[in-house]
């Protein structure tokens, strides 16, 4: 819930001091991503762990693995962004102490290029493999709008990555690909791939 209420990056991978500054729920909107990551993470581990159907062919394990080391850096930049940078600016470190608050943007940059493609080529996975195989079941249209959401969620990345700012936006897709995941793991949960 806490992606719904997040600004639109403004050109770029670093935080904006000015965003910060502007936004009085960052901290909450970051702590709730957070916990959404972490919640990932479990139930990536968890379908590891368990191992079977769910873990075949081989790039199903690959993808839940990715998605399990990916989201726990990306944890860390949820955390970094609502514990650590909305203090900062609230404090003044970006104009009191820059190297400071840069030190905490660079850190942040280090984590989310660690994690959230390992975790995106993770998510394409399982999509792609529930279009072709249909893993849990899922109908067709549900498949499909999966596999859609899931690569528009590169577009933010994309965007920032290369200059494409336009692109950017496509951050609020990551709503529906973690809506779509849930219910994956709502459909494992309740043994639909028996």
């Amino acid at each position: 819930m806490g992606l719904l209420f997040h600004p639109v990056p403004a050109g770029g991978f670093e935080e904006r001091a000015s965003v910060l500054a502007n936004t009085p729920w960052w901290g909450p909107i970051h702590i709730a991503i957070a916990a959404g990551f972490v919640l990932c993470v479990l139930g990536s581990l968890l379908l590891l762990v368990a191992g079977g159907d769910l873990t075949h062919p081989w790039p199903a394990a690959l993808s839940w693995g990715a998605m399990a080391v990916g989201m726990m850096f990306f944890t860390g930049v949820a955390l970094i962004n609502g514990w650590v940078m909305h203090y900062l600016t609230a404090h003044g470190a970006p104009t009191s102490v820059p190297l400071l608050y840069d030190a905490f943007n660079r850190l942040l940059l280090g984590y989310g290029w660690l994690g959230n493609p390992l975790f995106l080529a993770g998510l394409t996975g399982i999509a792609i493999l529930e279009v072709r195989y249909r893993v849990v079941r899922m109908p067709p249209a549900l498949s499909w709008t999966g596999l859609v959401v899931v690569l528009l969620s590169w577009g933010r990345g994309i965007g920032s990555a290369t200059g494409l700012y336009f692109l950017e936006p496509l951050i609020f897709a990551n709503v529906p690909a973690f809506l779509w995941l849930a219910l994956y793991g709502w459909r494992v949960a309740r043994g639909i791939t028996l």
